[in-house]
């Protein structure tokens, strides 16, 4: 329960020396008054019962404790959401070259989720496996098939959020291999001729996302030994209003 916890200002607990000094160097002396007959005023005063040290040292202790601010370190991890992209080869430019660009792209985005579909071939879901799918992205071959784009890839967001939907199509003939495309999911075609061209842009509108570092926090626990002060206050002070007690 009490594992990591330190004090941010150990040094304050030198403060409880100065009160250990003063109650053995600087007892409280007060004028004594003298009655003639002292049976007129009720009974002889007591000393202090041995709670009320206890509650007076506690009260130190604990207020002391508060002021030195026990705290335990937290690190506040950064939420932020990268992209999910959907890769779509046309089948019929599976070349090595056209291979080679989709497993850069796949590097260049570390961070975010990646899926692959070649239409009628073959169907990757979103992952976070990027060596597994370019291992599989390398293994696609050329295949020619009527299949086209439509509203099926809304299957691969099912988990997204709206706003980071990103279909990247890698076609040189997009218009004869999209049929439609779902409201929703943002669209970036890329010409595998033109490579530098179209990396450029896609890094350029639709940045990769970067892992930001944890936030650095701290857990305070002063309230605690500041409440035990103050419960300790509270009980001394209810002895030394009690009659008949110095």
């Amino acid at each position: 329960m009490l594992e990591g916890i330190y004090f941010q200002f150990p040094k304050l607990g030198f403060i409880l020396f100065f009160f250990l000094a003063c109650e053995a160097l600087c007892p409280l002396r007060s004028n004594p008054i003298y009655f003639p007959r002292n049976e007129l005023f009720g009974t002889e005063e007591s000393k202090p019962p041995l709670w009320m040290w206890v509650a007076k040292w506690a009260m130190i202790t604990f207020l002391i404790v508060a002021l030195m601010s026990p705290v335990r370190d937290r690190d506040i991890p950064h939420h932020g959401d990268g992209w999910d992209i959907l890769l779509i080869l046309d089948p019929s430019i599976t070349q090595p070259q056209t291979l080679t660009q989709i497993t850069s792209l796949i590097d260049e985005r570390p961070n975010e989720r990646l899926a692959f579909w070649i239409p009628d071939t073959t169907i990757v879901p979103l992952t976070y496996d990027h060596e597994g799918l370019k291992s599989i992205v390398m293994q696609s071959e050329t295949r020619e098939t009527a299949q086209k784009v439509d509203y099926r890839i809304s299957r691969f967001f099912a988990t997204s959020e709206e706003e980071k939907r990103l279909a990247v199509i890698l076609s040189n003939t997009p218009k004869s291999l999209v049929y439609a495309l779902p409201v929703g999911v943002q669209t970036f075609i890329a010409s595998p001729q033109n490579e530098p061209e179209w990396r450029i842009k896609l890094r350029n509108e639709y940045p990769p996302y970067r892992v930001q570092p944890s936030r650095h926090s701290f857990d305070f626990y002063y309230v605690y030994p500041l409440f035990l002060g103050f419960l300790a206050m509270l009980a001394y002070l209810y002895g030394r209003n009690q009659k008949g007690i110095k």
